[in-house]
């Protein structure tokens, strides 16, 4: 049985998986400015090469500054291609930096668990597929199609410069499946069919700016104060329709104040100030709906407040970030249902992933995707002290090779 020849070659090979993740680990590929992606896909590249994994290897990317790396294994013909896709940059450390009990870029691994930036989100699930596609390789597991490994840029920053720009160059893939993390309380929690999308504005307040000594005597309009008003408002009180999803009745998710700026100095009535807001969207809401449910209630804000100067704009870059759906009855997911079967002795249900990932970029062009299914908690991700299991890991690494003998066979 394949499976048995899989687990045994991983078996022996646990250190070596664990080893790559470290190394990933210790490549800093924040999103620009902070670092770039070039230094991670060199390793990959490398590495790919030392396993005997870089008979098509294929760096694209909008400039060299922002590569991603894509592999393919070459089946014996005439099977179903299957892309196992993780992305390989992280979020900053950032302001969290003096919250971190072990170093960002060293891995080190406490309790069983791997602390370090980028482990769960998601350098562990990259290692874990190029292990799962070398066990393949190595064991002789019989493909008639192809395993195909993406490792794309810039999806923390909004995709613009990795997934979405990559998409449209995927030739001869017949599914995706991305290794987000698919727990929030405990590892693999869910197969994400969803994932919701990501919608990024800002509100923009508009004030008096003047000597702030002659408020008392002259009228003014604070607008840090106007802003603070809308701000703790907006969630209560701005309608954007949606139908809850039938995968655990999700619906959107809109958080105000995610970054706030506003003000000159001392002695000044601050004259502009604004606030930016992430709304997650869910299958079936709209671009549209969202400007017209943001326009009607700036317009009731206005209507109630007369000294009031407010306005909205979509954010470049992630003003829309699109939810993706997979089907429950595709092939990809009776496969990954088997595989975590067998690996971890039930199938997790089926859900709707918290987060927004790359799945959109791809499932509007046609290919069919699978959001999340990856190591690790989602819970410690964007912030101190990220981890993953070392246990998840090698799960991952089981898991992905069935998923992709299964489907690819």
């Amino acid at each position: 049985m394949y499976s048995q020849k899989i687990d045994s070659f991983l078996d022996e090979r646990k250190e070596e998986l664990i080893a790559l993740v470290r190394d990933l680990v210790a490549i800093d590929s924040q999103i620009p400015p902070h670092a770039d992606e070039r230094a991670i896909v060199a390793f990959l590249q490398d590495t790919l090469k030392r396993l005997g994994l870089a008979d098509e290897l294929t760096v694209i990317g909008p400039s060299p500054e922002r590569p991603s790396l894509i592999a393919r294994l070459r089946g014996t013909g005439g099977g179903k291609n299957l892309m196992l896709n993780g992305h390989t940059d992280t979020k900053p450390v950032g302001e969290a930096r003096g919250l971190w009990n072990t170093e960002p870029l060293d891995a080190t691994i406490i309790d069983g668990k791997m602390y370090g930036l980028g482990t769960t989100d998601m350098k562990a699930a990259v290692a874990a597929m190029i292990y799962a596609a070398y066990a393949i390789k190595e064991t002789g597991v019989p493909l008639s199609g192809d395993i195909v490994i993406g490792m794309i840029a810039d999806e923390e920053a909004g995709a613009q410069l990795g997934a979405k720009f990559v998409a449209p160059h995927v030739e001869n893939v017949d599914a995706i499946l991305i290794g987000e993390p698919s727990g929030w309380a405990h590892d693999w929690q869910r197969i994400h069919l969803v994932s919701r999308g990501v919608c990024g504005f800002r509100i923009v307040v508009t004030g008096t700016q003047m000597h702030s000594s002659l408020s008392d005597r002259m009228p003014s309009v604070n607008a840090s104060l106007k802003l603070a008003d809308l701000m703790t408002r907006i969630g209560s009180e701005i309608d954007l329709p949606f139908t809850p999803h039938p995968l655990g009745e999700v619906g959107p998710t809109l958080n105000a104040g995610v970054m706030i700026s506003g003000g000159t100095f001392f002695g000044v009535v601050p004259g502009r100030a604004e606030f930016a807001c992430d709304l997650r969207t869910v299958p079936g809401q709209t671009i549209e709906e969202v400007a017209q449910g943001i326009g009607s209630w700036l317009d009731a804000c206005r209507a109630a407040d007369p000294e009031l100067q407010v306005e909205y704009a979509f954010e470049p870059g992630l003003d829309w970030i699109p939810w993706s759906e997979l089907a429950a009855d595709h092939p990809l997911v009776s496969a990954t249902q088997a595989a975590a079967e067998d690996v971890l002795g039930e199938a997790p249900p089926l859900g709707v992933f918290p987060g927004g990932t790359d799945a959109p970029w791809y499932s509007e062009i046609g290919i069919p995707t699978l959001p999340s299914f990856g190591p690790g908690v989602l819970t410690c991700a964007h912030g101190p002290n990220e981890f993953v299991s070392v246990e998840s890991i090698h799960e991952a690494a089981r898991m992905y090779a069935r998923i992709a003998a299964d489907f690819c066979r």
